[in-house]
């Protein structure tokens, strides 16, 4: 009968396995670099504590259109050895030991973007639209947005073509010319 080793990682162990998978995580999403400006220049940066009780901090970051940032923050206790972050509905915190199951988390995080990215757009469309501007006005911060410099604002063509259907059909709608 073939023995099981079972090999227990310490927490300096369990934070780069972590950090390697949120890492190839992100490749995924944001290479080519169209995928990069439809993920909102999704990012992440780890804060790795002194080591004197002090916890290491991931923060994982991405824009919508227009240049709104969201984070989405998790904390590591080295020596607990446990993974701390917000639930999904944002009231409880999640604490969990298994660095597949955070990434999993931010995975789902990661998948809604483009949608939420598109929401945000569609929701300044309608801001535009409630201050009166014309469609000609629209355009114009449409293309704005295509060409800002801030990388996570930009939106992608996809975003781009939406929006524009959105203004006409608005513009139809409401018999605006």
């Amino acid at each position: 009968m073939a023995e099981v080793a079972v090999v227990v990682a310490n927490g300096q162990e369990l934070l780069e396995e972590f950090e390697r998978s949120l890492d190839e995580l992100i490749e995924a999403r944001t290479n080519p670099a169209e995928k990069r400006i439809r993920f909102g220049n999704l990012r992440c940066e780890i804060y790795r504590g002194s080591g004197n009780g002090e916890l290491d901090n991931a923060a994982v970051v991405y824009e919508t259109p227009g240049g709104s940032t969201t984070q989405i923050n998790i904390v590591f206790d080295q020596a607990a050895q446990q993974f701390s972050y917000l639930s999904d509905d944002l009231d409880e915190t999640v604490t969990s030991s298994d660095p597949d199951e955070v990434i999993r988390m931010v995975a789902r995080h990661a998948d809604s973007i483009p949608e939420k990215r598109l929401q945000a757009l569609m929701n300044t469309v309608d801001i535009w639209l409630s201050e009166g501007k014309s469609r000609r006005e629209m355009f114009s911060e449409m293309n704005k947005l295509l060409q800002s410099e801030f990388l996570g604002g930009r939106i992608t063509n996809d975003e781009l073509k939406a929006g524009i259907q959105h203004i006409v059909r608005e513009f139809s709608r409401n018999g605006a010319g």
